[in-house]
């Protein structure tokens, strides 16, 4: 009822309300469990024992962040991160570092874009795309770090 008199009101259809109505809600839900993340992190931390490592800076907005990975067998057995990020971008990553930690090395070098727009959404991927890829960009090129330097375990 309410939105057939905001359809009334606005002169919009139903339809395109509902529409608007749910983006609203969703990007609201999106963002509650960022900032739920970014209040109450559970990977910010230096590891003690890691064998992968890398940082980042971005100069669009001055984050900065560096990322230790324990690796064994090619599995990523454990993630840190220390820095000073915005709240997308640490809330952000805590939800990414959920989703490939226990996972291969191969399976991470693989996420992509596509991934985080499934975690995130893509209204706020849009809005703030670097803020959501420093995380694992730099997981990423801790791997590659990780690759360089224990490669030879690999051909014997």
């Amino acid at each position: 009822m309410i939105i057939k008199h905001l359809a009334i009101i606005t002169g919009q259809s139903t339809t395109i309300l509902k529409r608007g109505i749910f983006l609203y809600f969703k990007i609201l839900l999106l963002l509650e469990i960022i900032l739920n993340r970014y209040e109450f992190p559970n990977y910010k931390r230096k590891l003690n024992v890691f064998n992968a490592y890398s940082k980042n800076f971005s100069d669009f907005c001055g984050d900065f962040i560096e990322v230790f990975l324990k690796i064994e067998e090619d599995r990523i057995l454990d993630i840190g991160y220390d820095g000073k990020l915005c709240t997308i971008s640490q809330g952000v990553v805590e939800i990414i570092i959920d989703r490939i930690i226990n996972k291969s090395i191969y399976e991470v070098k693989k996420f992509s874009i596509n991934d985080i727009e499934e975690l995130v959404g893509q209204e706020i991927l849009k809005i703030r795309t670097k803020c959501c890829l420093i995380g694992i960009e730099t997981i990423k090129n801790a791997i590659s770090e990780y690759e360089r330097n224990y490669s030879f375990n690999s051909r014997s």
